[in-house]
């Protein structure tokens, strides 16, 4: 009898123990995870920090601050440089300048000779002709460079003392009288030649010397489109006779550096000096 209940309490043990094992193995694996949850949130919370305001910070009395606040100092306007009027500008009327000017508002001071006159090493047509030192060697740079295009200039006309323009001017005045000569010559002492920084100019045609169909020719084409590279402008352009005083002269050229004449031939076509520069020019005051 003994024998045969032992085995059933055994087995009843068994059930129990299946049943509550589990359900103890589950609460604590509820518990451990509540555990760490526990945790992350005080992890966090601890990590988490509000900003913190900055205090509001006094301004210190003006009367107790021991540093006076620094004044702003005014701020200087450029001074503005001063207009000269062209009139008055030593560069139109010292005797060495390149700008010097002479027309028939200006006169030369009597009996003007450069001091530094030479002959350009080019050919030259009715006489030997003379210029300024440096109107002389841009005036054989400026042949050179023609002659290798194919153009072929001729000097021919330079320097001319005041003794030879009066004898020119008489000469115009008493064929076809002073109205005329003013037009086309320069009366003694107001002659652009008298500077030594000017030049008729001609090409291998001596049939338009001198002439304003030498505009026309290979020469005067180049001469009119080139010559402001090398310093040298057209003295008395197209359609400024008022204001040059005298009629168009193609041929004619006034060397004047080449900075300056660059200018002016940026400054637009057929731009002449007296405009320019702002000079006054057109017939003589009297």
């Amino acid at each position: 009898m003994t024998d045969k209940k032992e085995p059933r309490r055994k087995i009843r043990f068994d059930r129990v123990a299946m049943i509550v094992i589990p359900i103890l193995l589950v609460a604590v694996l509820i518990t451990g995870l509540y555990g760490v949850i526990i945790n992350k949130n005080k992890n966090k919370s601890a990590d988490t920090k509000p900003t913190p305001t900055p205090a509001a910070t006094e301004s210190p009395d003006p009367k107790e601050s021991a540093t006076p606040e620094a004044s702003e100092e005014p701020t200087e306007e450029p001074t503005p440089e001063p207009t000269v009027d062209p009139e008055k500008d030593e560069r139109f009327f010292k005797t060495d300048s390149y700008l010097i000017v002479a027309n028939k508002k200006h006169r030369l001071p009597e009996g003007y000779i450069p001091d530094d006159l030479a002959y350009p090493d080019v050919e030259m047509r009715y006489n030997d002709w003379t210029l300024r030192w440096d109107a002389a060697i841009a005036l054989e740079e400026m042949f050179n460079d023609a002659g290798n295009e194919g153009v072929y200039l001729v000097m021919g006309s330079g320097y001319r003392s005041e003794e030879f323009q009066k004898t020119l001017y008489d000469g115009y005045a008493e064929e076809s009288g002073t109205a005329y000569a003013d037009t086309i010559s320069s009366r003694p002492g107001y002659s652009d030649h008298q500077t030594g920084l000017a030049t008729d100019l001609c090409g291998q045609d001596s049939d338009y010397d001198l002439s304003q169909v030498f505009e026309e020719t290979p020469e005067g084409q180049w001469l009119a489109a080139n010559a402001w590279k090398y310093g040298f402008i057209m003295r008395y352009p197209k359609g400024k006779e008022d204001i040059t005083g005298y009629a168009y002269e193609p041929w004619h050229f006034r060397y004047i550096t080449k900075e300056e004449a660059k200018k002016l031939h940026d400054a637009g076509e057929n731009m002449t000096f007296e405009e320019f520069y702002g000079i006054s020019g057109g017939d003589y005051a009297s």
